[in-house]
């Protein structure tokens, strides 16, 4: 299979979303999401995307639970801080740096790791000063908490100002079919900078597998939906591993063999035109 490379090592062309387990209803029940995320490594992905506010912890917990010391050493298990869940569902943000420094204690005692292979400032907050946020970054990967460090649901412009105090290694950001804003600056500068760009929602949260012209794309070339979809990103930009979110087996197969196709600049451009 084909892969692409965080930070010097090679991953599948396609990641894992762990959100989807906690966060889409009706939430999978433990057992079978431990299976999922056995399923998922043994399958090949190494490369699985988390968060501690992910189903309140659990997500971090059940990936912990799932996977044995080797495997974690073996994948990069990617998370993020920086954002919180008021009353439970509800989203913010909270870039404190005792906030961060906090919560990282938190997402290695649930994940069952001594050190976070990618940890990623979750959101801006617009009550902090970012770089203040990466600050705390820094000095957990001064002390060996953190390997590497990414961002989230940053412009182009923040990265740049992220560049100046730490090595950016990765850029997690929505990014589809019909999300596709991140193409005129920042892709093409990730790009040729050779930074990782790991598109969330890539599928729309599967909305995008109700359009009809994509359908018949798919069909054209005896693909699936989420195949095109996916391949769409992948063949245009080279440095990007798409983390689509799934509770089914049958669908994580369908999604990470879009690792390997390369669509044809016909196909591309009409893809293009959809949205």
């Amino acid at each position: 299979m084909q892969t692409r490379t965080i930070a010097g090592r090679e991953v599948l062309g396609i990641g894992l979303g762990a959100m989807a387990v906690d966060e889409y209803e009706p939430k999978a029940k433990e057992e079978d999401a431990i299976e999922l995320f056995k399923f998922a490594v043994d399958s090949g992905v190494n490369l699985i995307d988390t968060a501690d506010v992910y189903g309140l912890g659990r997500n971090e917990t059940l990936i912990g639970k799932a996977l044995s010391i080797e495997q974690k050493e073996k994948i990069i298990i990617a998370t993020k801080a920086g954002c919180t869940r008021p009353g439970g569902y509800g989203w913010d943000t909270d870039g404190r740096p005792e906030h961060i420094k906090k919560a990282i204690e938190g997402s290695l005692e649930r994940l069952g790791i001594k050190q976070i292979e990618l940890y990623m400032l979750h959101a801006p907050d617009h009550r902090v000063p970012f770089k203040e946020s990466l600050q705390a970054f820094k000095e957990l990967q001064e002390q060996g908490l953190v390997k590497n460090i990414g961002v989230s649901n940053f412009s182009l412009e923040q990265l740049k100002e992220a560049q100046k105090l730490i090595k950016v290694v990765s850029v997690e950001n929505h990014f589809s079919l019909s999300f596709k804003g991140d193409e005129q600056e920042l892709l093409p500068y990730l790009t040729e900078n050779k930074i990782a760009f790991l598109p969330y929602f890539p599928l729309s949260s599967g909305k995008l597998l109700q359009n009809e012209k994509l359908n018949d794309i798919s069909k054209e070339l005896n693909l699936t939906p989420s195949q095109v979809a996916l391949s769409w990103i992948t063949t245009k930009w080279e440095t990007a591993i798409p983390i689509p979110g799934t509770q089914n087996k049958e669908h994580l197969l369908e999604n990470i063999k879009a690792a390997d196709i390369k669509l044809e600049k016909e196909t591309i451009e009409k893809l293009d035109g959809l949205y």
